[in-house]
Protein backbone atom coordinates (compact mmCIF):
# COMPACT_ATOMS: atom_id res chain seq x y z
CA UNK A 1 0.00 0.00 0.00
CA UNK A 2 1.46 3.34 -1.11
CA UNK A 3 1.54 6.35 1.20
CA UNK A 4 1.28 9.69 -0.56
CA UNK A 5 2.84 12.29 1.71
CA UNK A 6 1.26 15.73 1.58
CA UNK A 7 3.75 17.88 3.39
CA UNK A 8 5.73 21.07 3.19
CA UNK A 9 4.91 24.77 3.39
CA UNK A 10 1.81 26.01 1.64
CA UNK A 11 1.67 29.43 0.01
CA UNK A 12 -1.44 31.59 -0.24
CA UNK A 13 -2.46 34.15 -2.83
CA UNK A 14 -0.29 36.99 -4.06
CA UNK A 15 -2.95 39.45 -5.19
CA UNK A 16 -5.14 37.57 -7.63
CA UNK A 17 -2.46 34.99 -8.44
CA UNK A 18 -2.24 31.56 -6.83
CA UNK A 19 1.09 29.87 -7.48
CA UNK A 20 2.93 26.70 -6.45
CA UNK A 21 6.08 25.65 -8.27
CA UNK A 22 5.47 25.62 -12.02
CA UNK A 23 1.69 25.83 -11.61
CA UNK A 24 -0.06 29.20 -11.48
CA UNK A 25 -3.68 30.32 -11.63
CA UNK A 26 -5.48 33.65 -11.76
CA UNK A 27 -8.32 33.85 -9.21
CA UNK A 28 -11.65 35.01 -10.69
CA UNK A 29 -14.28 35.31 -7.97
CA UNK A 30 -16.84 36.96 -10.28
CA UNK A 31 -16.66 34.54 -13.23
CA UNK A 32 -20.21 33.23 -12.78
CA UNK A 33 -22.93 35.72 -13.79
CA UNK A 34 -25.81 34.74 -11.58
CA UNK A 35 -29.19 36.31 -12.35
CA UNK A 36 -30.41 38.87 -9.85
CA UNK A 37 -32.85 36.48 -8.18
CA UNK A 38 -29.97 34.05 -7.55
CA UNK A 39 -27.42 36.60 -6.42
CA UNK A 40 -26.74 34.86 -3.11
CA UNK A 41 -27.18 31.26 -4.24
CA UNK A 42 -25.01 28.56 -2.69
CA UNK A 43 -22.84 26.44 -5.02
CA UNK A 44 -22.03 22.95 -3.69
CA UNK A 45 -20.49 21.17 -6.68
CA UNK A 46 -20.11 21.31 -10.44
CA UNK A 47 -19.14 19.39 -13.58
CA UNK A 48 -18.58 20.16 -17.26
CA UNK A 49 -20.88 18.30 -19.61
CA UNK A 50 -19.88 17.01 -23.02
CA UNK A 51 -22.26 19.66 -24.39
CA UNK A 52 -19.91 22.42 -23.18
CA UNK A 53 -22.04 23.64 -20.28
CA UNK A 54 -21.18 23.80 -16.59
CA UNK A 55 -23.74 22.13 -14.32
CA UNK A 56 -23.80 23.48 -10.75
CA UNK A 57 -25.76 22.04 -7.82
CA UNK A 58 -27.03 24.44 -5.19
CA UNK A 59 -28.79 22.30 -2.57
CA UNK A 60 -31.99 24.31 -3.16
CA UNK A 61 -35.21 22.46 -4.14
CA UNK A 62 -36.34 25.28 -6.43
CA UNK A 63 -32.95 25.49 -8.23
CA UNK A 64 -31.19 22.14 -7.74
CA UNK A 65 -29.11 22.42 -10.92
CA UNK A 66 -28.06 25.72 -12.51
CA UNK A 67 -26.44 25.75 -15.95
CA UNK A 68 -23.73 28.17 -17.17
CA UNK A 69 -21.96 28.52 -20.50
CA UNK A 70 -18.19 28.75 -21.03
CA UNK A 71 -18.23 32.51 -20.42
CA UNK A 72 -19.93 32.15 -17.05
CA UNK A 73 -23.30 33.31 -18.36
CA UNK A 74 -26.41 31.87 -16.71
CA UNK A 75 -28.38 29.72 -19.13
CA UNK A 76 -31.16 27.91 -17.28
CA UNK A 77 -32.25 25.97 -14.20
CA UNK A 78 -33.29 22.30 -14.38
CA UNK A 79 -34.83 19.55 -12.22
CA UNK A 80 -36.86 21.93 -10.04
CA UNK A 81 -38.70 20.06 -7.30
CA UNK A 82 -36.91 16.75 -7.90
CA UNK A 83 -34.36 17.02 -5.06
CA UNK A 84 -34.50 17.90 -1.38
CA UNK A 85 -30.81 18.86 -1.29
CA UNK A 86 -28.79 18.40 -4.47
CA UNK A 87 -25.33 17.76 -3.05
CA UNK A 88 -23.10 16.67 -5.94
CA UNK A 89 -23.18 16.29 -9.72
CA UNK A 90 -21.10 14.20 -12.12
CA UNK A 91 -21.38 13.78 -15.86
CA UNK A 92 -21.62 10.32 -17.43
CA UNK A 93 -20.36 8.91 -20.72
CA UNK A 94 -24.00 8.81 -21.83
CA UNK A 95 -24.42 12.56 -21.48
CA UNK A 96 -26.57 12.26 -18.36
CA UNK A 97 -26.01 13.65 -14.86
CA UNK A 98 -25.75 11.83 -11.54
CA UNK A 99 -26.97 13.78 -8.50
CA UNK A 100 -26.90 12.67 -4.88
CA UNK A 101 -29.75 13.93 -2.73
CA UNK A 102 -28.29 14.56 0.74
CA UNK A 103 -31.54 15.72 2.37
CA UNK A 104 -32.03 14.01 5.74
CA UNK A 105 -35.13 12.18 4.50
CA UNK A 106 -34.24 11.49 0.83
CA UNK A 107 -31.61 8.66 0.71
CA UNK A 108 -31.47 8.45 -3.09
CA UNK A 109 -29.22 9.21 -6.03
CA UNK A 110 -30.82 10.12 -9.35
CA UNK A 111 -29.59 9.93 -12.91
CA UNK A 112 -31.20 12.70 -14.97
CA UNK A 113 -30.93 14.15 -18.46
CA UNK A 114 -29.43 17.58 -19.05
CA UNK A 115 -33.02 18.81 -19.33
CA UNK A 116 -33.80 17.53 -15.83
CA UNK A 117 -35.83 14.41 -16.61
CA UNK A 118 -35.31 11.29 -14.49
CA UNK A 119 -33.54 8.34 -16.12
CA UNK A 120 -32.92 6.12 -13.10
CA UNK A 121 -33.23 6.27 -9.30
CA UNK A 122 -30.81 4.46 -6.99
CA UNK A 123 -32.09 3.65 -3.52
CA UNK A 124 -35.61 4.02 -2.14
CA UNK A 125 -36.99 7.48 -1.44
CA UNK A 126 -37.33 8.02 2.30
CA UNK A 127 -35.82 4.66 3.30
CA UNK A 128 -32.32 4.89 4.87
CA UNK A 129 -29.73 2.13 4.98
CA UNK A 130 -29.36 0.57 8.44
CA UNK A 131 -26.06 2.09 9.59
CA UNK A 132 -27.33 3.24 12.98
CA UNK A 133 -27.27 6.89 11.86
CA UNK A 134 -29.21 9.27 14.10
CA UNK A 135 -29.73 12.83 12.88
CA UNK A 136 -30.54 13.98 16.42
CA UNK A 137 -27.77 12.06 18.19
CA UNK A 138 -26.37 15.20 19.84
CA UNK A 139 -29.45 15.31 22.06
CA UNK A 140 -28.79 11.72 23.13
CA UNK A 141 -25.18 12.51 24.00
CA UNK A 142 -26.15 15.61 25.93
CA UNK A 143 -28.66 13.65 28.01
CA UNK A 144 -25.83 11.28 28.90
CA UNK A 145 -23.52 14.16 29.75
CA UNK A 146 -21.25 13.20 26.86
CA UNK A 147 -19.69 15.21 24.04
CA UNK A 148 -19.25 14.26 20.37
CA UNK A 149 -15.86 13.59 18.82
CA UNK A 150 -13.98 16.82 18.26
CA UNK A 151 -11.82 17.47 15.22
CA UNK A 152 -9.37 20.19 14.27
CA UNK A 153 -11.45 21.60 11.45
CA UNK A 154 -15.04 20.65 12.19
CA UNK A 155 -16.36 22.45 15.25
CA UNK A 156 -20.02 21.68 14.54
CA UNK A 157 -21.14 19.57 17.49
CA UNK A 158 -24.35 18.35 15.82
CA UNK A 159 -22.46 17.28 12.71
CA UNK A 160 -19.81 15.41 14.70
CA UNK A 161 -22.46 13.70 16.81
CA UNK A 162 -24.30 12.43 13.72
CA UNK A 163 -21.10 10.86 12.44
CA UNK A 164 -20.50 9.30 15.87
CA UNK A 165 -23.92 7.64 15.67
CA UNK A 166 -22.89 5.45 12.70
CA UNK A 167 -22.34 1.94 14.05
CA UNK A 168 -21.93 -0.22 10.96
CA UNK A 169 -21.86 -0.21 7.18
CA UNK A 170 -25.45 0.01 5.99
CA UNK A 171 -27.03 -0.82 2.67
CA UNK A 172 -27.55 1.98 0.11
CA UNK A 173 -28.27 4.75 1.03
CA UNK A 174 -28.18 6.97 4.10
CA UNK A 175 -27.77 10.61 3.06
CA UNK A 176 -25.42 9.79 0.13
CA UNK A 177 -22.81 12.28 -1.02
CA UNK A 178 -21.95 11.37 -4.62
CA UNK A 179 -21.85 8.88 -7.50
CA UNK A 180 -19.88 8.36 -10.70
CA UNK A 181 -20.26 6.23 -13.82
CA UNK A 182 -17.17 4.40 -15.05
CA UNK A 183 -16.13 4.21 -18.74
CA UNK A 184 -17.63 0.69 -18.72
CA UNK A 185 -20.97 2.07 -17.58
CA UNK A 186 -20.88 0.79 -13.99
CA UNK A 187 -21.59 2.99 -10.98
CA UNK A 188 -19.75 3.67 -7.71
CA UNK A 189 -21.25 5.76 -4.92
CA UNK A 190 -19.90 7.60 -1.88
CA UNK A 191 -22.47 7.01 0.86
CA UNK A 192 -21.14 9.32 3.46
CA UNK A 193 -23.24 11.57 5.66
CA UNK A 194 -25.19 8.75 7.26
CA UNK A 195 -23.10 5.75 6.24
CA UNK A 196 -19.45 4.71 5.90
CA UNK A 197 -19.53 2.92 2.57
CA UNK A 198 -18.56 2.82 -1.07
CA UNK A 199 -21.25 1.02 -3.09
CA UNK A 200 -20.88 -0.67 -6.49
CA UNK A 201 -23.72 -1.07 -9.00
CA UNK A 202 -23.53 -2.75 -12.41
CA UNK A 203 -24.38 -1.07 -15.72
CA UNK A 204 -28.06 -1.95 -15.26
CA UNK A 205 -28.14 -0.20 -11.89
CA UNK A 206 -28.23 -3.46 -9.94
CA UNK A 207 -26.44 -3.44 -6.60
CA UNK A 208 -23.22 -5.51 -6.60
CA UNK A 209 -21.30 -4.99 -3.36
CA UNK A 210 -20.01 -2.48 -0.78
CA UNK A 211 -16.97 -1.86 1.36
CA UNK A 212 -16.13 0.33 4.33
CA UNK A 213 -16.69 0.55 8.08
CA UNK A 214 -16.79 3.34 10.71
CA UNK A 215 -13.09 2.80 11.41
CA UNK A 216 -12.29 3.14 7.68
CA UNK A 217 -14.17 6.33 6.86
CA UNK A 218 -15.47 9.36 8.68
CA UNK A 219 -17.76 10.88 6.00
CA UNK A 220 -17.27 9.28 2.58
CA UNK A 221 -17.80 12.61 0.84
CA UNK A 222 -16.74 12.16 -2.80
CA UNK A 223 -15.50 9.59 -5.30
CA UNK A 224 -13.89 9.69 -8.74
CA UNK A 225 -12.10 7.34 -11.12
CA UNK A 226 -8.83 8.21 -12.83
CA UNK A 227 -7.73 7.18 -16.33
CA UNK A 228 -5.97 4.13 -14.85
CA UNK A 229 -9.21 2.79 -13.39
CA UNK A 230 -8.40 3.60 -9.75
CA UNK A 231 -11.08 4.93 -7.41
CA UNK A 232 -10.15 7.95 -5.30
CA UNK A 233 -12.36 8.41 -2.25
CA UNK A 234 -12.54 11.48 -0.02
CA UNK A 235 -12.44 10.46 3.66
CA UNK A 236 -13.48 13.95 4.67
CA UNK A 237 -13.32 14.19 8.43
CA UNK A 238 -10.12 12.10 8.56
CA UNK A 239 -8.54 14.68 6.21
CA UNK A 240 -7.28 12.09 3.75
CA UNK A 241 -7.93 10.49 0.38
CA UNK A 242 -7.98 6.71 -0.09
CA UNK A 243 -7.28 4.97 -3.39
CA UNK A 244 -8.89 1.62 -4.26
CA UNK A 245 -9.23 -0.76 -7.15
CA UNK A 246 -12.78 -1.57 -8.26
CA UNK A 247 -12.88 -4.59 -5.93
CA UNK A 248 -12.29 -2.45 -2.86
CA UNK A 249 -8.63 -3.29 -2.35
CA UNK A 250 -6.74 -0.38 -0.79
CA UNK A 251 -3.90 0.81 -3.04
CA UNK A 252 -2.78 4.11 -1.52
CA UNK A 253 -3.57 6.77 1.07
CA UNK A 254 -2.87 10.50 0.68
CA UNK A 255 -2.60 12.31 4.00
CA UNK A 256 -0.56 14.85 5.92
CA UNK A 257 -0.87 18.57 5.27
CA UNK A 258 -4.52 18.36 4.21
CA UNK A 259 -7.73 19.68 5.67
CA UNK A 260 -11.17 18.14 5.09
CA UNK A 261 -11.56 16.92 1.51
CA UNK A 262 -14.71 18.29 -0.09
CA UNK A 263 -14.39 16.68 -3.54
CA UNK A 264 -11.93 14.59 -5.53
CA UNK A 265 -11.70 15.06 -9.29
CA UNK A 266 -9.29 13.66 -11.88
CA UNK A 267 -8.28 14.79 -15.35
CA UNK A 268 -5.63 13.21 -17.58
CA UNK A 269 -2.73 14.48 -15.45
CA UNK A 270 -3.77 15.15 -11.86
CA UNK A 271 -5.99 14.14 -9.02
CA UNK A 272 -7.43 17.31 -7.49
CA UNK A 273 -8.36 17.15 -3.81
CA UNK A 274 -10.50 20.18 -3.02
CA UNK A 275 -10.19 21.09 0.64
CA UNK A 276 -13.29 22.31 2.39
CA UNK A 277 -11.25 24.47 4.74
CA UNK A 278 -9.27 26.18 2.01
CA UNK A 279 -7.03 25.09 -0.85
CA UNK A 280 -6.55 22.44 -3.51
CA UNK A 281 -3.95 19.64 -3.54
CA UNK A 282 -2.76 18.21 -6.89
CA UNK A 283 -1.36 14.67 -7.07
CA UNK A 284 0.27 13.33 -10.22
CA UNK A 285 -1.56 10.27 -11.54
CA UNK A 286 1.62 8.66 -12.91
CA UNK A 287 3.93 9.42 -9.98
CA UNK A 288 1.45 9.37 -7.08
CA UNK A 289 3.36 12.31 -5.69
CA UNK A 290 2.11 15.75 -4.72
CA UNK A 291 2.58 18.20 -7.59
CA UNK A 292 1.23 21.30 -5.82
CA UNK A 293 -0.76 22.49 -2.85
CA UNK A 294 -2.62 25.66 -3.75
CA UNK A 295 -3.88 27.93 -1.00
CA UNK A 296 -3.67 27.72 2.76
CA UNK A 297 -6.27 25.95 4.93
CA UNK A 298 -8.17 28.56 6.86
CA UNK A 299 -8.46 30.89 3.85
CA UNK A 300 -12.17 31.63 3.74
CA UNK A 301 -12.16 32.32 -0.01
CA UNK A 302 -11.16 28.80 -1.09
CA UNK A 303 -13.69 26.82 0.94
CA UNK A 304 -13.75 24.17 -1.76
CA UNK A 305 -16.75 21.89 -1.31
CA UNK A 306 -16.67 20.99 -5.02
CA UNK A 307 -14.23 21.13 -7.91
CA UNK A 308 -13.97 20.36 -11.62
CA UNK A 309 -11.77 21.40 -14.54
CA UNK A 310 -12.40 22.30 -18.16
CA UNK A 311 -10.42 21.09 -21.19
CA UNK A 312 -7.97 23.99 -20.86
CA UNK A 313 -6.94 23.12 -17.31
CA UNK A 314 -8.93 25.91 -15.64
CA UNK A 315 -10.37 24.92 -12.27
CA UNK A 316 -13.84 25.72 -10.93
CA UNK A 317 -14.42 25.76 -7.17
CA UNK A 318 -17.88 25.50 -5.64
CA UNK A 319 -17.35 26.99 -2.21
CA UNK A 320 -20.59 26.32 -0.30
CA UNK A 321 -20.89 30.06 0.35
CA UNK A 322 -23.84 32.31 -0.37
CA UNK A 323 -21.93 35.35 -1.62
CA UNK A 324 -19.86 36.59 -4.55
CA UNK A 325 -17.27 33.86 -3.93
CA UNK A 326 -19.69 30.95 -4.32
CA UNK A 327 -18.31 29.78 -7.69
CA UNK A 328 -14.67 30.65 -8.39
CA UNK A 329 -12.65 30.06 -11.54
CA UNK A 330 -8.89 29.52 -11.26
CA UNK A 331 -7.66 30.35 -14.74
CA UNK A 332 -4.51 28.45 -15.65
CA UNK A 333 -1.54 30.69 -16.44
CA UNK A 334 1.03 29.13 -18.77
Amino acid sequence: MRRIKCEGERIGRAGDILRCGSLAYRVETDWAKWPDQMEHMTALNCCWGADGFLYVVTGKPDAPVVVFDRDGKYCRTIAQGRFGKSHSVSCTKNGTLLLADAHKSAHVIKEITTEGEEVRVFGTQGVPGDSGYDFDYLETLQKRGESPTGTRWNKNAASNARIDSIRRRGQPFCRPCGMIMTPEGEYFAADGYGNCAVHHFDADGVYVTSWGAPEDFRVVHSICMDRLGRLWVADRENCRVKVFDTKGNLLAVAEGNLSRIGTVFADETYLYAAELDGGVTLIGLDTLEVAAQLGVPGDGVFKAHGICADDKGNLYLATNKANENNLIRLTRIE
